[in-house]
C-alpha cells in the first residue's frame, strides 16, 4: 500500500511539470498536487495514529503481564489459588484481546488462557486456545500454538481420536511446533496402550537435529523410562 501511495505522488509530481511546460495543463496540474499532498498527508497521521495505539496496547499488556508474573506464597502449596494481581491480569488481558491489533489481541489471549486454567476455569482456557487455533488472522505459529496447548491440556483425558486429529496441522515439516506435537502424539499413544507408537515417535524426536536439546533430552527420558519398565516387568 504504502508503495503504491508514493508511485501515486511520483505521477502526480511528473504530472505537474508537464503542466509547467504546457499551460494549458496548469490547472489539472495544481489539482494533482493537492491530491498528492493529501495523500501524503493521510498515509503520515495513519502511521502515527497506528504507532501511537500500538504502544497505548504495549503498555496495557505489559502492565498486565507483571500482574500475571506475580507469585503465590509457596506456603500455599503448588495449587495455589491465584493472587489478587493474577485476577486482575485476566481481565485486563480479555479487555487488551477486545480491542488491541492482532498480535496484541492473540498474545493476550494466551496470556488470559494461562491464567484461567490456573484458575481451574478449564472450559474457558480450552476455548480461548480453540479461539486462537481457528483465528485465520491471527499469526500461523500463534496459531498452532493455540493448538498445541488446547491438545496438550486433554492429553489425559480428551478424546484420542480427535486430539490426534488437532495435532497433524502441526506436525507437519514447516511448523515450528513439530518436535512437541510429536512428543504430545506419543503421550496419546502411550495413554492407549500403543506403547511401540510411542517408542518411536520419542525416538525420532531424541535423534532429530533441528530439535531443541531440552526437547531431545526429555524424548530421551521417556524413552528410558519406557526401557526401565519394560525390563522391570
Amino acid at each position: 500500500m504504502v508503495e503504491d501511495i508514493f508511485n501515486e505522488i511520483d505521477g502526480d509530481l511528473r504530472a505537474e511539470r508537464a503542466a509547467v511546460r504546457n499551460k494549458k495543463l496548469a490547472l489539472a496540474g495544481l489539482g494533482a498536487l493537492v491530491v498528492a499532498g493529501l495523500a501524503v498527508g493521510g498515509w503520515q497521521f495513519m502511521v502515527h495514529r497506528d504507532h501511537a495505539r500500538a504502544a497505548a496496547f504495549a503498555m496495557q499488556y505489559f502492565a498486565a503481564q507483571k500482574d500475571a508474573d506475580t507469585t503465590p506464597s509457596v506456603a500455599l502449596g503448588p495449587y495455589a489459588p491465584p493472587t489478587p494481581e493474577q485476577v486482575r491480569a485476566r481481565a485486563e488481558f480479555a479487555a487488551i484481546a477486545a480491542h488491541a491489533p492482532e498480535g496484541f489481541a492473540t498474545l493476550s489471549r494466551l496470556r488470559e488462557a494461562a491464567l484461567a486454567w490456573q484458575a481451574g476455569d478449564h472450559p474457558a482456557a480450552l476455548a480461548l486456545w480453540n479461539r486462537i487455533s481457528d483465528d485465520r488472522d491471527a499469526d500461523r505459529d500463534l496459531r498452532g500454538l493455540g493448538t498445541l496447548l488446547w491438545v496438550q491440556h486433554q492429553v489425559d483425558d480428551g478424546d484420542p481420536g480427535l486430539l490426534k486429529a488437532r495435532l497433524r496441522d502441526i506436525e507437519g515439516p514447516n511448523s515450528i511446533w513439530r518436535q512437541l506435537a510429536t512428543e504430545t502424539d506419543a503421550l496419546i499413544d502411550l495413554r492407549t496402550g500403543h506403547v511401540a507408537d510411542a517408542r518411536g515417535k520419542l525416538f525420532a524426536v531424541s535423534q532429530d537435529p533441528s530439535a531443541p536439546s531440552g526437547e531431545q533430552n526429555r524424548a530421551s527420558d521417556l524413552l528410558n523410562t519406557l526401557d526401565s519398565s519394560k525390563s522391570g516387568g
